[in-house]
């Protein structure tokens, strides 16, 4: 008799440890994420600068999206750079529609991406994967080191050649 509550109680505590874990089916959208290319940066001219940079994008509790650059002063980005970084007036929000099969056939969610830059609105849905760490969009929105932007006229297939990735 006392075997069995023992057990009972074993089994209890094993299967209470097992919620509340990220896992690779439902991996968190919340975070901050950086891109994975270093990309140069232009001056105000348009010239190329000895600057190269990252970008980090912050998913917040607050359904916002918050953008900060890393500044290098090489192309492998490796050594940081001390120049200034100038941002722009912009507001990036999102909304997290949840898990989906997404028409690649893989684990993903959808996603309402509005983003107000100078006073022009822009928004649209969209789907995005995780996997491994890495996070992709689809190809109407790019999520770049140099660019951040909504495109009307993208697919809204999985772009997995312009991904974020957990820092």
């Amino acid at each position: 008799m006392n075997f069995k509550i023992i057990f009972y109680v074993i089994l209890l505590v094993l299967l209470s440890g097992c919620g509340g874990e990220e896992t690779d089916e439902s991996p968190s959208l919340k975070g901050t994420w950086i891109t994975e290319s270093c990309e140069q940066a232009t001056d105000a001219n348009g010239s190329l600068s000895a600057v190269w940079m990252k970008a980090l994008y912050t998913f917040t509790d607050q359904n916002t999206i918050l953008l900060e650059h890393e500044l290098y002063a090489d192309l492998n980005c490796t050594t940081m750079s001390n120049a200034t970084n100038i941002e722009g007036n912009f507001n990036i929000t999102y909304q997290d529609q949840g898990p989906l099969l997404l028409q690649e056939g893989i684990n993903g969610g959808g996603i309402f991406i509005e983003t107000n830059f100078n006073n022009q609105l822009q928004s649209l849905n969209g789907y995005y994967t995780i996997n491994n760490n890495v996070l992709c969009f689809s190809d109407a929105f790019r999520f770049e080191a140099l660019l951040f932007g909504i495109s009307g006229l993208g697919d809204l297939a999985i772009d997995f050649n312009n991904c974020l990735a957990r820092p």
